[in-house]
């Protein structure tokens, strides 16, 4: 059978099996299993392929990704150096670093033991580095597939016979491609045994020219290209752990992004299409052949104008004024973005000054705050006021003073969980029915894998019991309080307690844990856009029209606003 026919039979076999396996496990068994089928997968590739390098190469994946389980079983033993020990083996019985190509077509040719050592720490460096970039979960996966796609097209493009590196690079892109859920996902991590795997896969692929007449400039600069950032971004990691007390990590750049006001999703995205455009630069200087630098320079332009200019574009708008903060009646709502609160958050989270509160308000705690002055002075004293509800959105763009998002308590605590899952900031839920919290943090956790939850408590505590829960918040250690007691409730006892919960940030979030956890069901987006969510939910609870009849009594105060009848 055809090599390549194989790889295509092997790849379809993979996806079958995972659609059959995803229905009979839970999550943790499925992607464990995932895994599995994963260095088989390639496993079985390098036998078929018949190829000793390629064996070779898939066999010291296996021996580093067990070092890499070996790392998470037992993280405080560091044994990072055996990377070096498995490259300087590789090197002895394997394809090695054995020349440098010199301009105007000459060669340096390096010793026995120079070509060992270097090719050693060649393999050593990238198992390191790959782990070290999964510390930004989806990260690794997508430089992978960028590396792979560049390698792949280097040497198609290259003019020599290499079918061992065309083999690696191809079944190294379709095999991500089959499991992209497990590498590609944005809020996962790939773990210290598959990062190793992979980081030796790609080290040995772009080896194998190396042996076959392509000079070692090609092959070693692109990985570096791809990889320049975060390289990087690690030497300013170790440079700020031996310079600092307070290192920065090796995700500068990336939290300079979220500090920006970027989400996750789009930092790695516009970090992964700088590396990929920076190796696709390269490997367009590297190669000589005219059509293919036509394909190379055509690829860059379109590449950076799909993925870097709307990238850039958001960078600008989160840069412009937030514009004047609109009031209604005596109630100040904050006119910024959802990625403006996250970032928010976020500060407020690094400057440890403290508890503080954010609120998110509606037409019916409008209402309230008109009647209930104490609520009024809390939300005014709010670090952030955010407008939730299609009725308040309705009403500040009736009356000329619009706002640029709506960020309702539910999209706000799923934005900032998926953000928590990333960051390790532990997590607090308060409030709904006994049962109800404890199954939106199981739903959540599904949702973002490496969510901390700090604590769980329902909403129906005593005032006895009220201490207590104050300090299961406090001792718990937690960063984001979510307090879902319902307006003017939450609110107030946020507020109320707020020297005692610590250095949280404390969010009412009104009835977002019923949803969440699947007790009620959220209007679908037409109903939301129509403004009717207030009618989906009281068809779920009738017990509510007393409270909605206030509804009406807001579109009449609005409508009297407008004319000039009622002062703003």
């Amino acid at each position: 059978m055809n090599l390549f026919a194989f790889i295509g039979i092997l790849v379809i076999t993979c996806f079958l099996f995972q659609r059959l396996c995803r229905r009979s496990l839970d999550n943790s068994q499925y992607n464990y299993l995932r895994d599995i089928l994963l260095i088989g997968a390639w496993m079985v590739s390098g036998i078929w392929s018949g190829d000793p390098e390629v064996t070779l190469i898939i066999g010291a994946s296996v021996v580093a990704a067990v070092i890499g389980m070996y790392q998470h079983v037992y993280p405080q033993k560091k044994i990072r150096f055996l990377f070096l020990g498995l490259g300087v083996l590789f090197a002895a019985v394997g394809p090695r670093i054995s020349f440098l190509g010199l301009p105007h077509g000459e060669y340096f040719y390096l010793s026995d033991f120079i070509a060992v050592f270097l090719t050693g720490l060649w393999l050593a460096v990238f198992p390191i580095l790959i782990q070290e970039l999964d510390n930004i979960p989806g990260m690794a996966g997508h430089l992978l597939a960028v590396s792979f796609s560049i390698l792949l097209i280097a040497t198609a493009l290259s003019g020599q016979y290499l079918p061992d590196a065309l083999f690696t690079s191809m079944t190294g892109l379709l095999l991500l491609g089959v499991f992209w859920s497990r590498h590609g996902h944005m809020y996962r991590r790939l773990g210290e045994s598959l990062s190793a795997f992979w980081g030796v896969l790609v080290a040995g692929t772009s080896l194998l020219g190396v042996s076959k007449g392509i000079t070692f400039s090609t092959l070693m600069v692109l990985p570096l290209g791809l990889f320049a950032i975060p390289l990087m971004e690690t030497s300013l990691h170790f440079a700020s752990s031996l310079l600092s007390a307070n290192p920065k990590g090796a995700m500068v750049i990336y939290r300079s992004l979220i500090g920006r006001g970027l989400d996750h999703p789009s930092a790695v995205k516009f970090i992964t299409s700088i590396c990929a455009l920076t190796g696709a630069i390269i490997a367009m200087f590297q190669l000589s052949e005219g059509k293919a630098l036509v394909f190379f320079v055509s690829g860059i332009i379109i590449f950076a104008g799909v993925t870097l200019v709307p990238v850039f574009a958001r960078l600008m708008k989160n840069r412009s004024v937030k514009g004047e903060k609109p009031d209604l009646w005596g109630v100040t709502i904050d006119n910024v973005s959802m990625n403006y609160a996250i970032t928010k958050v976020y500060s407020l989270l690094s400057q440890k000054e403290g508890g503080v509160l954010i609120s998110t308000v509606n037409s019916l705690a409008v209402q309230t705050a008109l009647k209930d002055e104490e609520y009024r002075k809390i939300v005014a004293q709010s670090a952030l006021t955010l407008a939730d509800g299609t009725g308040l959105i309705w009403a500040l763009r009736f009356l000329g003073k619009p706002v640029q998002e709506r960020i309702t308590g539910i999209d706000l605590l799923c934005q900032l969980c998926r953000t928590a899952s990333v960051e390790g900031w532990p997590v607090y839920f308060l409030g709904s029915k006994p049962g109800v919290a404890q199954k939106a943090t199981e739903n959540l956790k599904e949702q973002y894998p490496g969510l901390v939850i700090a604590g769980v408590q329902h909403g129906y505590f005593t005032e006895k019991e009220e201490e207590k829960v104050i300090k299961s918040i406090c001792e718990s250690g937690t960063q984001l309080l979510f307090v879902g007691l319902g307006i003017p409730r939450q609110e107030k006892w946020i507020y109320k307690n707020m020297k005692s919960l610590g250095n949280v940030v404390a969010i009412g979030i009104g009835g977002s844990f019923d949803v969440i956890s699947g007790s009620l069901s959220r209007a679908p987006m037409l109903i939301q856009k129509m403004g009717l969510e207030w009618l989906y939910r009281l068809i779920q609870e009738p017990w509510r029209w007393k409270r909605d009849l206030e509804l009406f009594t807001f579109v009449w105060r609005v409508l009297l606003t407008k004319i000039g009848i009622i002062r703003r």
